[in-house]
Parts: C-alpha cells; sequence; structure tokens
C-alpha cells in the first residue's frame, strides 16, 4: 500500500496554468523585441554612427574634451543644402565631385556644458552634420559652437 500523500488535483491544474501564463508571456515579449528590433535596426544603426561621429567632432572643439557633459541630443535627417550650409563641404573634401543624390544629411544638435579657458563654464549648442555616401559615412562638419 502507497502511503505517499497525494496533491490535490486543483493544485497541480493551477501550477500548470500558470507556467503556461509565464510562458506565453514570455513568448510575447520576445516577440515584441524581435519586431522592434528588426523595424529599427537599420536607421538606429545610421542614426547612431552620426551622433557618435558628431560628438566626437563636437569634442574636439572643447578645452577639456573628458569634463564635457553632452546632452539634449536630437539627430534627425536633413535636406542638402548646396547654396549655403553644404557649399564648402561639397566643393572641398571627400564630397568634392559626387553625384548629390547620393548623398544623405543627418543633423546632429547637442548642449553641451564644459569647462572653458579661464576656469569658467561653457553652456552652448552645436550643429553638426553627417555626410552618408550611398549609407557610408564619409564627412562631418559642426556649424555652430565655437572653437574653445
Amino acid at each position: 500500500m502507497n502511503t505517499t500523500p497525494r496533491r490535490p488535483r486543483r493544485s497541480r491544474t493551477r501550477i500548470g496554468l500558470m507556467a503556461a501564463v509565464v510562458i506565453l508571456v514570455a513568448l510575447a515579449v520576445a516577440v515584441v523585441i524581435v519586431l522592434n528590433t528588426r523595424a529599427s535596426g537599420p536607421v538606429n544603426s545610421i542614426e547612431r554612427t552620426a551622433q557618435d561621429r558628431c560628438d566626437a567632432e563636437v569634442r574636439n572643439r572643447l578645452v577639456a574634451p573628458a569634463a564635457a557633459t553632452l546632452s539634449n541630443t536630437d539627430v534627425a535627417t536633413s535636406p542638402l543644402d548646396p547654396d549655403a550650409k553644404d557649399l564648402f563641404t561639397l566643393t572641398q573634401g571627400p564630397l568634392s565631385g559626387i553625384d548629390h543624390s547620393r548623398i544623405t544629411v543627418w543633423s546632429v544638435t547637442v548642449a553641451v556644458d564644459a569647462p572653458n579657458e579661464v576656469g569658467g563654464s561653457l553652456h552652448d549648442r552645436y550643429d553638426c552634420r553627417a555626410y552618408f555616401v550611398d549609407g557610408t559615412l564619409t564627412d562631418t562638419l559642426v556649424l555652430a559652437g565655437h572653437d574653445h
């Protein structure tokens, strides 16, 4: 005779249902992550490349780049402006002679707080343009801000 106490049938059913719910929730979360990654992967990659390069270019203009704080970054596509903003970049350097239809511009705007030359603080906004030719970052130009 077996004297092992049996679990009530309800308890086993409840545990099985809870396990099924946990598995379904985990599966739903995984599907959402995969869909979001696929939908925004390449664009985020280009945005991130533009932001990283522009952040480096802005930091290169500062007296103490390591002490600088960059914040409120905005990254967006921008139309090519061959008659004004982008004139110098398009006529000299790596973009010279490139068909304008192959160039995509990403504008990166960032607020900078950093020490200046005289021990004070610099609070400035920098605008940087990142130029991609056929999807490859080719050049950048910092438009606003000052050499500090």
